[in-house]
């Protein structure tokens, strides 16, 4: 529980001029705040920035600052991307939402060893890491987007509060207009995430339609999401990926590998059919499944049932956690 007292403002670090799922997910936290009554605002790093609001997010309403008042009854909300820069600020509350685990290690402002423990996986030094202070010092609270990260931060003995995110309201409207007889045989894939792999399934069938999710905007990642019949992921999922989800309520089979959150029931809750690691061994499997799914459709995706109705049930589940989370004292 996070006490907001009658004076308290509620700060959201983001970066400006981003649109992708963690900005997004924290427009929506202060959306959420902000119906509730909440003092809250965006705080856009680097803060110098003109317009700093990208233009797929205006519709959230929210409200910016470019200074934050460094004070105790305040709250500052970080996502693990600007964990290096908590240190600026000295006496407001902290709060650390990991939105993913990966990208800690991975962000270009991280040192350099950090990198290099990522690059590396020795796991037991990330663990290390945070003993001696880097991560765990700097924050009163830890929130987690996914039980991939809750588990994470538990091996590190960090005990953080789930608050997980919901898609954005034009996907859910839209998805519900999806007409099956009009899907075509075509899977869509994300090249930035796990593509090593993906191209090796790619040259096993070569005679498929592929097609990459990559430089659209919203409306057109939609339309191909509600024409095609199987989307796959094989990236790492660093946190609960909006893309698998999209792809589900658009009706896609979707299939992925088993890294990172995929591993997760909880975070992705698939048939355990649909996951297959992503190993050289695995890819006449992956093979078999994708021609499967193109071939008896209409069998396959009522198994993503299940799946749909609770994607659809996120934003629910999301105002009661931070009901729960965020306390007027």
């Amino acid at each position: 529980m996070i006490q907001i007292h009658e004076n308290t403002r509620i700060y959201i670090m983001c970066p400006p001029r981003i649109a992708s799922g963690g900005p997004e997910l924290l427009h929506q936290l202060a959306y959420k705040l902000g119906k509730r009554g909440f003092d809250v605002a965006m705080y856009y790093y680097p803060n110098d920035v003109e317009q700093p609001v990208s233009e797929n997010y205006l519709k959230y309403n929210c409200k910016y600052v470019t200074e934050v008042e460094d004070r105790e009854e305040n709250l500052v909300i970080i996502p693990e991307l600007y964990f290096y820069f908590a240190d600026q600020f000295k006496n407001i509350r902290k709060c650390g939402w990991w939105l993913s685990v990966d990208n800690l290690f991975k962000a270009i402002e991280a040192p350099a060893h950090y990198r290099m423990i990522r690059k590396l996986k020795i796991k037991w030094l990330h663990r290390a890491v945070t003993i001696n202070g880097k991560v765990r010092g700097k924050f009163n609270y830890h929130l987690a987007q996914s039980e991939y990260a809750v588990d994470f931060l538990r091996q590190w003995k960090i005990d953080a509060v789930y608050l997980s995110d919901y898609l954005n309201a034009d996907f859910l409207k839209a998805s519900r207009e999806v007409d099956v007889r009009e899907k075509k045989p075509q899977i869509l894939y994300n090249p930035l995430k796990g593509y090593r792999f993906t191209k090796k399934i790619m040259a096993a069938m070569p005679e498929a339609r592929w097609i990459p999710l990559q430089k659209l905007t919203p409306a057109q990642v939609g339309e191909l999401l509600k024409e095609s019949m199987v989307y796959i992921d094989f990236g790492h999922h660093p946190g609960k990926d909006r893309f698998p989800r999209e792809a589900a309520i658009y009706k896609c089979c979707v299939i992925t590998g088993k890294r990172g959150a995929a591993a997760y029931q909880e975070d992705v809750p698939l048939p355990e059919q649909y996951k297959i690691a992503d190993r050289r061994s695995n890819i006449p499997a992956i093979v078999k499944l994708i021609k499967s799914c193109l071939a008896d459709y209409d069998k396959h995706i009522d198994n993503f049932a299940a799946y749909r109705d609770w994607i659809y049930k996120e934003e629910e589940a999301f105002e009661k956690d931070i009901t729960q989370i965020f306390v007027k004292v």
